[in-house]
């Protein structure tokens, strides 16, 4: 299922990167990475397995543009999310989205 979400923001045409940028691009980036898990457990077993995580936007951009890409992504994933926040990084100027989610 990761596979999937990976090919979904891959497939936006925005910038994204796996845990980070060693140099961030020009213009607008995005960052996705796993923070955790969210296991089902029973008779003393991980019954069912979850991975969760989140994807981070960067933009100077304030129509909320990438609000709609970025989530047609997300929901053609299959996964689980929810939009978490919208922030300004005052120290760069960027509008910082950000978006949790599961995938089991």
């Amino acid at each position: 299922m990761l596979e999937q979400l990976v090919t979904a923001l891959n497939g936006t045409g925005l910038a994204f990167a796996h845990f980070g940028w060693s140099r961030a691009p020009e213009g607008d980036y995005g960052v996705y990475a796993e923070d955790g898990a969210n296991d089902f457990e029973a008779g003393d077993e991980h019954a069912e397995k979850a991975l969760t995580g989140a994807v981070d936007y960067f933009t100077r951009d304030d129509s909320g543009a990438c609000k709609e890409i970025i989530e047609a992504a997300l929901e053609s994933s299959g996964c689980a999310w929810a939009l978490e926040s919208i922030q300004f990084e005052g120290d760069t100027g960027l509008i910082h989205w950000e978006w949790s989610w599961e995938v089991a």
